[in-house]
């Protein structure tokens, strides 16, 4: 009896364990009162991999890029096989947003250029932003964990 009750608090214990680390995203933006889940690209691999690679984004879901400093962002299409939104974030605030970019093919895949040095890109579904509504002025509130 006591095997099965041991062995019983062992399996909950990891399916409760599991259910917690399986959570890709346990981290949100508040935009214009949309809650909006992000995976992070906050070093420089997952940085230059972004969502290439990638079959899709849930409608609610997107990759925040967090940068070490304000400075110009490049972004491209580069295996990328969805279109975005990508919304330029500057001290809490979104300071440009590129709607539908596009699929391209190389070798001359364009660039998109953040309006100013800026340390935070925020990649979401094509027609996302405005469908919530986001726009140029507005506040964006980050609830990372670790931060």
């Amino acid at each position: 009896m006591r095997k099965i009750f041991i062995g019983s608090v062992l399996f909950t214990i990891l399916i409760l364990g599991g259910l917690l680390y399986f959570q890709p995203y346990e981290n949100y933006l508040i935009i214009n009162g949309n809650k909006i889940y992000v995976e992070l690209a906050a070093d420089q691999f997952a940085r230059k991999k972004g969502l290439s690679g990638r079959e899709r984004l849930e409608s609610n879901q997107g990759l925040l890029f967090m940068f070490p400093h304000d400075d110009n962002r490049f972004f491209w299409m580069k295996g990328m096989k969805f279109p975005i939104d990508i919304i330029w974030i500057k001290n809490n605030v979104i300071v440009g947003i590129e709607h539908n970019v596009p699929l391209s093919e190389g070798p001359d895949y364009p660039h998109y250029i953040s309006p100013e040095p800026l340390s935070r890109v925020l990649e979401i579904n094509a027609n996302l932003a405005k469908k919530l509504g986001l726009a140029t002025g507005q506040e964006v509130k980050f609830h990372l964990l670790g931060e």
